[in-house]
């Protein structure tokens, strides 16, 4: 950390925010604590929170029956949704538009409300130092930071500031330490949260912790387990083997359950998470066992005894209490950072997590194809007039289809679900346009970059957007189904993979790289090619042959044993047509030999595109007739404006729903590029929109439309964000006026969109500035487009107000030739333009205003 990197980061969005925020940043969340500790409660009252805060469920079930206790829950949610990103219905009780928060604290629900109580009545001591360190912070935001663990004070002392960590000291050796970069926010309320907020952009640079656990283990019970029925608070789990890093991970852990936190237990299988366990306390003998009291909890799978945690094979090392499992998107464990020196979990092991990139999405429901979204048309097109919300409404369609409910949810948190299903891949958002190709869309031979300088493009076959989408959906069915041949595809996968990775090494190494022949002679690797494919050669010989990983995925699924085979040339011919079989074999062999080594355990990995083209390729009728798995969604922006017969070619019949892979009527064609089969899966939704006052909207295919569900999307008038009140008429008002005359003089396919007029609470106040800007931004230049620039038309739309006629009279000279009589019947006219800014507004007749234009197009009469 250094004055230029500071400078650098600083001028991030988010710090630029609080630089210049005149309020103390967390304000409310301030407002709502002192109302809390304000607040005049009986005796009975304390009494009974008092009692109620220490148990968390009671304390629900009390406020749907209590009113008086229910406000309160209100305001007590209310401070906690300021003090911690993972707090419940933080979305509903986070006042700030960008749901600001002081810190990720991860505690849990119960503990906050507690807090909150022995807070206000200071009855007892506080549990957990993250929680009195965000009162604190709140009531006194100088002497305070939103650092709120102790561990992570603890680490920032010694590993950034350099010196034993002392709470008493800690605000204001933070202070002197950021004191040099002279950082200086128009409100001092905000420095300390500055500061914290740059602590924690180079945690890299302080942080070492353990935050969580992993596991491997893709047996499967976790999907029963995620429902826990209404007489249960939690659940026992178990593990056989201890934690990796021993008691140092432990400790971590036993810190964290101290601070009222839980952390979570992931559990992996074959590459990727798809699960995770919210644990809430652990115990590793029949001691601490003894001293938990769990049993006075509605536990589920719970035992006294240490030593009945067992199964037929093992028992266990440590227990855990767990509140739920949930069932997450599915993350790949590259996504995950482990601590310390150890890696990714093998059979039972616990890895110690310390980094997670990206936050998993919590599935809420189980993402098949259920009758929740059976109405739900497989390709659907949602056109309207411009304005009218529809590529907005895709990102509700889109998530509603992926089966994630976002009930409660404010705009802008479900933009960042959407956002993330976008780089998940999950969902795809294209646009089309007039140079739009097959070649983008489905497949085309494309130039690859040279991986070195001076090496030559190469040219292959690469997928389009829509043929990676069907993949990633199809293999998404293939492992949810788990058949013979998607196993043994995966696993031959990663043997070659782990080949590939142990012939590199040996290269880089400047090893010899010899492999056994059929005819007991042994050939060489020379070099893996920049497509992953492995180039032999012979000893001494200057030709080579490539063997390629689809090839020998081919041999592999067809040939059971290589001892069996005494033909290699007939009968790898007959499986992969002409090559070096020679070579074929030796590579095969080589793999087969790493499955005895490793007895055949294949190391878990990230599926890459290629391996999951040859899982597809093996997938029968059966594997798509119970479709299980995830819903995919394409969406196709302006899907009018491209040429859809040329971008679909021969998929267009495809996408019907009856076409579909696994239907009785399913349909493959075969594509001219690569020559491989190909079919569209049934979990796969297309959602396009369709501008109709775009005028490429009568070349649209008629094929398209018969494929195509269609739903209008007119502009609305019902909406809360149009009942404000201007020039003595509702905003609704003025907009179904306009969109009344321009369907009298044009068509509906041409109205004026909602969005254009919509106003938040704070511009109803005044919503002239709003108003006056989507007037000559969005509303009348569309008018002058539907129009083609007759200007007499737009006058009969907007009125007098805003079209001037200038009196043919005032005209300068005509070029020599011409006569005024020529022109005598031509009239001309002019857009009044009331921004005071704009050179417009000479047109401006006296006394005249935006105002009063607004009146006179509502028929109103002017009055002085």
């Amino acid at each position: 950390m250094n004055q230029q990197e500071i400078e650098h980061i600083i001028q991030q969005p988010h710090f630029q925010k609080i630089i210049q925020e005149a309020d103390f940043y967390f304000l409310k969340g301030q407002q709502a604590l002192n109302k809390w500790l304000e607040l005049e409660v009986s005796d009975q009252m304390r009494e009974d929170l008092i009692r109620l805060s220490s148990d968390y469920n009671q304390f629900l079930e009390i406020t749907e029956i209590n009113p008086e206790i229910d406000k309160i829950k209100d305001l007590l949610f209310e401070i906690i949704a300021y003090c911690d990103n993972r707090a419940k219905d933080k979305s509903k009780y986070n006042q700030y538009d960008d749901d600001r928060i002081l810190a990720d604290a991860s505690v849990r629900m119960g503990n906050w409300v507690e807090g909150l109580v022995k807070f206000k009545f200071k009855h007892a001591e506080i549990t957990g130092k993250s929680i009195i360190n965000a009162f604190s912070y709140l009531l006194s935001p100088q002497d305070n930071c939103t650092i709120l663990s102790e561990n992570h004070r603890q680490m920032v002392s010694v590993n950034l500031l350099k010196q034993e960590y002392s709470a008493s000291t800690f605000i204001n050796e933070l202070k002197s330490f950021f004191s040099k970069y002279e950082l200086k926010p128009l409100n001092p309320d905000n420095y300390t949260y500055l500061i914290s907020s740059l602590v924690y952009s180079f945690r890299q640079e302080w942080v070492e912790e353990v935050i969580g656990l992993m596991a491997s283990d893709g047996t499967g019970w976790q999907e029963d387990a995620t429902y826990l029925e209404p007489s249960f608070e939690g659940l026992i789990l178990w593990n056989s083997k201890k934690p990796s890093g021993g008691q140092k991970t432990l400790n971590f852990l036993k810190d964290k359950i101290k601070e009222g936190q839980s952390f979570p237990l992931y559990y992996s299988s074959k590459g990727q998470v798809d699960y995770k366990a919210n644990i809430i306390d652990f115990a590793i003998s029949q001691k601490e066992l003894s001293e938990k009291n769990w049993e006075t909890k509605s536990v589920k799978h719970f035992h006294s005894k240490f030593e009945d945690y067992k199964d037929d094979k093992k028992k266990a090392y440590i227990i855990f209490l767990a509140e739920s499992i949930e069932k997450i998107s599915p993350k790949p464990i590259t996504d995950f950072k482990f601590f310390g020196k150890f890696s990714k979990p093998t059979q039972d092991n616990l890895s110690p997590i310390k980094e997670i990139e990206n936050d998993e999405v919590v599935i809420k429901t189980e993402l098949t194809m259920t009758k929740k979204y059976s109405n739900k048309p497989l390709n659907q097109i949602l056109f309207g007039p411009p304005g009218t919300g529809k590529t907005y409404h895709t990102v509700n369609e889109a998530l509603q289809i992926i089966g994630l409910d976002f009930s409660g949810l404010s705009r802008a948190q479900i933009k960042h679900e959407f956002d993330k299903k976008l780089k998940e891949g999950q969902i795809v958002f294209s646009t089309f346009h007039q140079s739009m190709s097959y070649e983008e869309f489905i497949e085309g031979i494309k130039p690859i970059e040279p991986e070195k300088e001076g090496e030559e493009i190469i040219y292959r076959v690469e997928p389009g957007i829509f043929k990676k989408l069907s993949i990633e959906a199809a293999f998404d069915i293939a492992k949810f189904r788990k058949s013979k041949e998607t196993a043994e595809a995966l696993d031959f996968s990663n043997l070659y993979d782990m080949f590939i990775e142990e012939v590199q090494e040996k290269l880089i190494n400047d090893e010899e790289v010899e492999l056994k022949t059929k005819s007991g002679g042994t050939v060489l690797i020379d070099s893996i090619s920049q497509q992953g494919n492995i180039i032999i050669k012979h000893h001494n010989g200057t030709r080579s042959y490539t063997v390629s990983k689809a090839r020998l995925a081919k041999l592999q699924a067809a040939i059971e044993s290589l001892d069996s085979v005494s033909n290699i040339n007939d009968e790898f011919r007959e499986v992969i047509g002409g090559s070096n079989s020679s070579a074929y074999w030796s590579v095969l062999n080589a793999i087969k030999e790493i499955t005895k080594r490793v007895n055949g355990k294949v190391e878990e990995k990230a599926y890459t595109y290629s391996d999951k083209v040859e899982v597809v390729k093996k997938m029968t009728k059966e594997d798509f007739i119970t479709v299980k798995g995830k819903n995919y969604v394409l969406i196709i922006d302006e899907i009018n404006r491209g040429n859809v017969s040329q971008i679909f070619g021969e998929l267009i019949t495809l996408i019907e729903a009856d076409k579909r892979l696994g239907k009785d009527e399913a349909l493959e064609v075969s594509l001219p590029y690569s020559k491989e089969k190909f079919g569209v899966p049934p979990n796969l939704y297309i959602i396009g929109t369709m501008n109709t006052a775009d005028r490429s909207v009568e070349a649209l295919d008629t094929a398209l439309r018969r494929r195509f569900s269609f739903t209008e999307m007119p502009p609305r008038y019902d909406l809360s964000g149009l009942d404000y009140e201007f020039a003595g008429v509702k905003g609704f008002e003025i907009l179904r006026k306009i969109n009344r005359r321009i369907e009298k003089l044009l068509d509906r396919d041409h109205l004026i969109g909602h969005s254009y007029f919509l106003l938040n609470e704070e511009e109803k106040k005044n919503p002239e500035p709003k108003l006056l800007d989507s007037f000559y931004r969005n509303i009348i230049p569309l008018l002058q487009e539907y129009f083609f620039g007759d200007y007499a038309k737009i006058g009969a739309v907007l009125g007098n107000g805003f079209v001037y006629m200038e009196n043919e009279n005032d005209q300068a000279d005509f070029a020599t030739g011409y006569e005024n009589e020529d022109f005598a019947e031509k009239d001309i006219f002019q857009i009044i333009d009331y921004r005071s800014e704009q050179p417009g507004n000479q047109y401006i007749q006296t006394e005249m205003s935006f105002e009063m234009a607004i009146r006179l197009l509502m028929n109103q009469t002017l009055t002085d």
